[in-house]
């Protein structure tokens, strides 16, 4: 069974089940020390952003143990720069999806598709059907989409969200403690998700 399915809160779990998950996650990131570099464990491509140095690594979900035998961390790192962007992005979702009805956000949300079957006529996949975009007077004549994109253009510029580099803790994680980490880099890499992991249990121990 994956480490990672859901079951009960990890902070819940028994000093002796959590220590069993730590030393399993201790032999993952071993084994993947060639790609990930043995201090953490991330299950994405770290090797297409080393070959591609134009793909902007903005966010990665990764894993690491603490100064405890029986604490690990769950965390998502993410660049201020990118964590700027989802907060306007939110904010401008948040602003257009409360301006419409019950019925225009249940036809916003709502997609239709058609079914494709092979030779046996026998359902092997779904095609997802265009339709065409309605436009709202509330909006100005715009789509739904169209004006979240001019008010993340205005939020951007007139009333950008403050976000600061950090930690937040994020309750009630089944694998680990949950965490978030917004780190002051244009990219992340190896060596910046290093530095992160290992100022935060400095940071950790000092508190």
């Amino acid at each position: 069974m994956s480490p990672f399915n859901k079951h009960r809160p990890f902070i819940s779990l028994s000093r002796r089940q959590r220590r069993r998950k730590v030393i399993e996650l201790k032999k993952r990131i071993y084994r993947e020390r060639h790609r990930c570099g043995g201090v953490f464990y991330d299950a994405c491509d770290i090797q297409h952003y080393k070959d591609n140095p134009d793909h902007i690594w903005a966010w990665s979900d990764i894993y690491f143990v603490g100064r405890d035998p029986a604490d690990l961390w769950n965390a998502e790192i993410i660049t201020a720069k990118q964590a700027l962007q989802n907060a306007v992005h939110d904010r401008a979702f948040n602003e257009a999806w409360a301006m419409l009805s019950q019925q225009e956000q249940e036809e916003e949300a709502r997609y239709e598709t058609t079914p494709n079957v092979n030779s046996k006529g026998k359902i092997v996949s779904h095609t997802l059907v265009h339709r065409e975009k309605q436009v709202y007077a509330i909006f100005g004549g715009l789509t739904f989409w169209q004006f979240i994109e001019k008010r993340e253009r205005e939020i951007a510029q007139d009333q950008p969200p403050k976000v600061c580099c950090g930690y937040q803790f994020l309750p009630g994680f089944a694998y680990g403690h949950g965490l978030r980490m917004i780190v002051d880099a244009e990219t992340l890499s190896q060596q910046v998700i290093e530095a992160a992991v290992t100022n935060f249990l400095q940071w950790v121990k000092a508190e």
